[in-house]
């Protein structure tokens, strides 16, 4: 984290919603993922602890974890992957942002100096969208519904950040997105690079009523890519409005339709 306030708001344009698709209910919740600048994070960054401390090492990307031990201001520190978190006030500011360190003990990004005023890790493997518990009925930032697969994927690629520079929202570079079975055709308008071939960052989009989705179609978040071929994703929406992750293989029946590279 850089030493000034980490976030701006950026106002969105109102814009079309989807189904399985996806206006912020909480304006609270607008902190994160709004200077988006890289389109995948790496792993293992090395940044430094705050002056002071020492600081509390915890079990979770929260306070109301437990303390498991503690780190000394000035440290070296290596951040493996982040997290959506509790919101902390710290030496640089205010943020949700947690970073998981190399040892697996969690660190608020506020006492972390990084050299960036965002995330610079990619995502943890976790659930940590942040309308988890809103409502289905409402809508997110980006201008999906909650706990819609297209909301999480939103989030996904924002915390990542984007090849552009800039936020992906229901209407991305010109394009409508929309619902799920949508997206490959709005990348493709809009500019968007598309594969068969999946990568880590990348999003799985699977059209209407193939690899066991219906009509709305899914996206999800490839979170692994493995040796044999096979993907391990990260989605809302495959089951009752909630998070999961699934190994998918090639010519196993549920592999995507496509890569989209944001």
């Amino acid at each position: 984290m850089l030493n000034w306030t980490r976030f701006t708001a950026a106002a969105l344009a109102s814009l079309a919603l989807a189904g399985c698709g996806d206006a912020v209910t909480d304006p609270s919740l607008r902190s994160p993922e709004v200077a988006a600048r890289k389109y995948v994070l790496p792993t293992g960054v090395s940044a430094q602890m705050a002056p002071g401390g020492p600081y509390n090492l915890r079990a979770g990307p929260s306070t109301d974890y437990a303390v498991e031990g503690s780190v000394a201001g000035g440290a070296g520190v290596n951040i493996s992957c982040t997290s959506w978190g509790e919101s902390v006030s710290g030496h640089y500011g205010t943020s949700v942002v947690w970073d998981r360190l190399g040892n697996g003990s969690w660190v608020a990004d506020a006492n972390v100096l990084t050299g960036s005023d965002r995330q610079v890790a990619r995502p943890c493997r976790r659930d940590d969208y942040p309308y988890r518990n809103s409502s289905t009925s409402g809508v997110d930032r980006w201008n999906f519904y909650n706990r819609q697969c297209t909301s999480f994927a939103a989030h996904r690629i924002n915390w990542n950040g984007t090849r552009t520079g800039k936020t992906f929202t229901n209407m991305y570079l010109g394009e409508h997105f929309g619902d799920a079975h949508m997206w490959d055709d709005a990348a493709r308008a809009s500019g968007v690079a598309i594969s068969g071939t999946p990568a880590v960052g990348r999003i799985a989009q699977w059209n209407r009523n193939v690899g066991g989705v219906g009509g709305y179609g899914h996206v999800a978040y490839v979170s692994a890519v493995y040796d044999d071929g096979s993907i391990l994703i990260e989605e809302y929406n495959w089951s009752a409005y909630s998070y999961g992750t699934r190994r998918l293989y090639p010519g196993g029946g549920y592999w995507p339709s496509n890569f989209i590279n944001f």
